[in-house]
């Protein structure tokens, strides 16, 4: 699937003169004070199809915005990944060296896998869980290399939330966010599972609900979720999860927060605001403040994005449909590709101008390479047993 359109570095806006600028703002302002739904304007009298009911719809779901049960990736870099992938009636874990030009199947064995898996990679090691999947209430936990070899099987407290990197691993070893009060992350030392916090304590007495959980460097980590706007949906700790404290800088209205992306001392953080737009905030003291970019309607699809070095992808809301947009300055400016292949789940930026996308519709789950950030899509052809394998897998369990 390719669609024109120039790579993102080569006009990230800002090269026209100042007076065209002024023009194009001042026009969009007008536009948007005409055409869009006013932030105050209650939920019941939007249209279910505009930007700030989807935007509504994601503060109110059970589920998390980025779901742990379809197709996604976590690349180590452009060569070596892993990915969640539909098969049959249950989920894989498929793992690559090359760029997906070859496949194989690292899935702990006798693990359901049907709810779905969840996953966080650090340095050489690997850790994965099953989501909570029909009697399944207590989510299995393995850790491996890299690789996805010799996997050593251990168990939570309890099932885990229904979002993607629902695991991380901290300074201190693998922490997790369990389904229980609304979110409770909850650490795995010497003495067995402890409590480092919870959606009750983070905003006592609101409707908080936890996602995922991620670690920067040193100390430095995030829980995000999502809820009804007006609460803080992004928390940081500075001290490897004894206390922890609302992200500020964030937009006022924000109802999700996405897990963020990054490393070293620069982090992005996207935000669903209840107005219909997500924009990314970004961080270049490792974590400390926070800068919000230029924003992007919700799309009417699931939220996808995502982010290396400098350069993010994301998917947007346009007249025509869902649209790849991508940014070379960590999202203070966006450049349109045009049209997005139908269902998009993630979007994985690894090199330059160049990455992964997944999709999943009716037909099936794709991957993709794309080029030209987001300007090419052409779909890889995954070995024939990928299709298939799942249902042999929950035979067994």
């Amino acid at each position: 699937m390719t669609r024109a359109g120039s790579d993102c570095p080569h006009h990230p806006g800002g090269h026209r003169p100042r007076y065209r600028q002024a023009i194009a703002l001042a026009s969009l302002l007008l536009v948007s004070s005409a055409c869009s739904p006013s932030s105050s304007t209650p939920a019941s009298t939007q249209s279910p199809s505009s930007p700030a009911a989807r935007a509504q719809r994601l503060a109110n779901a059970t589920g998390a915005p980025l779901r742990a049960a379809s197709p996604w990736l976590l690349m180590q870099d452009s060569n070596s990944g892993t990915a969640v992938w539909p098969s049959g009636t249950a989920f894989l874990l498929l793992h690559t060296v090359d760029g997906w030009r070859h496949v194989t199947n690292i899935t702990p064995v006798a693990v359901p896998t049907g709810g779905g898996l969840t996953m966080s990679a650090k340095s050489r090691e690997l850790v994965v869980a099953a989501l909570p999947f029909h009697q399944l209430v207590v989510s299995p936990l393995l850790r491996s290399t890299s690789s996805g070899t010799d996997w050593s099987p251990g168990q939570l407290p309890a099932g885990l939330t229904l979002g993607r990197e629902s695991v991380g691993l901290g300074p201190r070893g693998v922490t997790a966010v369990l389904r229980t009060g609304g979110g409770t992350v909850v650490a795995k030392g010497p003495g067995g599972w402890s409590v480092l916090t919870s959606a009750s304590r983070l905003l006592p007495g609101g409707h908080l609900q936890l996602d995922a959980i991620s670690w920067g460097g040193g100390d430095r980590g995030w829980v995000t979720g999502h809820g009804p706007a007006g609460g803080p949906v992004a928390f940081t700790t500075k001290d490897s999860g004894k206390t922890w404290a609302a992200v500020v800088g964030l937009a006022p209205d924000a109802v999700a927060a996405l897990t963020p992306c990054g490393g070293g001392q620069t982090w992005m953080l996207p935000v669903v605001r209840a107005r219909g737009t997500m924009s990314i905030a970004t961080s270049v003291d490792g974590g400390a403040t926070w800068a919000t970019g230029a924003p992007l309607t919700v799309p009417r699809g699931l939220p996808a994005w995502g982010c290396h070095d400098q350069v993010a992808w994301m998917i947007g809301a346009a007249a025509d449909g869902d649209h790849v947009y991508c940014s070379v300055n960590a999202g203070l400016t966006w450049t349109d590709h045009g049209v997005a292949p139908g269902g998009v789940t993630d979007l994985e930026p690894t090199a330059s101008h160049t990455g992964f996308a997944t999709t999943t519709t009716t037909k099936g789950a794709i991957l993709w390479a794309v080029l030209g950030d987001g300007a090419s899509f052409s779909p890889i052809a995954l070995p024939g047993w990928v299709t298939t394998l799942g249902n042999n897998t929950m035979s067994m369990n």
